[in-house]
């Protein structure tokens, strides 16, 4: 079998959410994507942080309640994130999965985001493994 790397199964497309963007824009971006959190970065790249539905949650059910208040992503982020590089390998990112809870990671180069990879295209990853090993 050969080794598979995050490069091989990343995602290049995803939501651009900086500190200042409103959590509105934020929420949009997600839906956009189908994703459920999202890094956040700086204006030139680099991770500063990363958003995700649950933290936006709280937030816009009490501006909807209160009809008041417009909240921005980094009131709100977590500044503790979890990244990877295109040279790490989808088992030892899926061994790290394991034991950290995030379902998706800002992938890093020179300490730019350049993409992401998320549970499900990791999962699809060892399984296509998993049938190529089962077809011997």
């Amino acid at each position: 079998m050969a080794k598979q790397f995050i490069s091989d199964i990343m995602s290049v497309q995803f939501p651009k959410i900086t500190p200042d963007t409103d959590i509105t824009d934020a929420i949009t971006q997600l839906q956009q994507f189908g994703l459920f959190g999202a890094p956040v970065q700086d204006s030139e790249g680099h991770l500063v942080g990363f958003i995700s539905e649950q933290q936006l949650l709280a937030p816009l059910l009490q501006s909807s309640y209160f009809c008041d208040g417009s909240n921005q992503v980094a009131e709100l982020m977590s500044k503790e994130t979890l990244s990877v590089t295109k040279a790490t390998t989808v088992v030892d990112l899926a061994t790290q999965m394991q034991q950290n809870k995030p379902k998706i990671y800002p992938v890093l180069e020179d300490d730019k985001v350049i993409a992401i990879v998320t549970r499900s295209q990791v999962i699809a990853a060892l399984k296509d493994n998993y049938l190529s090993c089962s077809a011997h």
